[in-house]
């Protein structure tokens, strides 16, 4: 009896471990978001999306951006336009951005907008704007 229940254990062990590895419950990947509490970036206006692409990752209370411009620079070293990137959080204009890559840390817990605009180096508005929501659920 004692061997007949070693062997059905190991039996039922060898069968547990299968080749499959079972997805993570708690994350979700779509194309522009990277986070389960993060939804999916919108545009606000209708422009082409190959004109200004947006990545976003919610790590703690902190948002990562990554912007992605057709036709603009963020340095004078191309021949391109200078552009900057206004950012407002839930309609109050937090910071004018100079770089494609930067950090909005500490934002309150809960569900913001975040709207991304693109001005000329001139501060004229260009028309390419993007709007994300976020759902910060740590203080962190």
């Amino acid at each position: 009896m004692k061997r007949m229940m070693i062997v059905l254990t190991v039996l039922l062990a060898a069968t547990g471990c299968g080749k499959k590895i079972p997805e993570p419950e708690n994350v979700t990947v779509t194309s522009t978001q990277n986070v389960t509490d993060l939804k999916a970036a919108t545009t606000v206006q209708n422009v082409h999306d190959e004109d200004f692409r947006v990545k976003t990752f919610v790590k703690g209370n902190s948002v990562f951006v990554e912007c992605y411009l057709n036709g603009y620079s963020f340095s004078g070293d191309d021949s391109k336009r200078l552009a900057t990137v206004s950012v407002l959080i839930d309609n109050q204009k937090k910071i004018d951005m100079h770089t494609a890559a930067f950090i909005l840390k500490d934002i309150p817990r809960g569900l913001h907008k975040i709207k991304l605009e693109v001005l000329k180096d001139s501060g004229q508005k260009t028309g390419l704007k993007k709007e994300i929501e976020v759902h910060i659920t740590t203080s962190m």
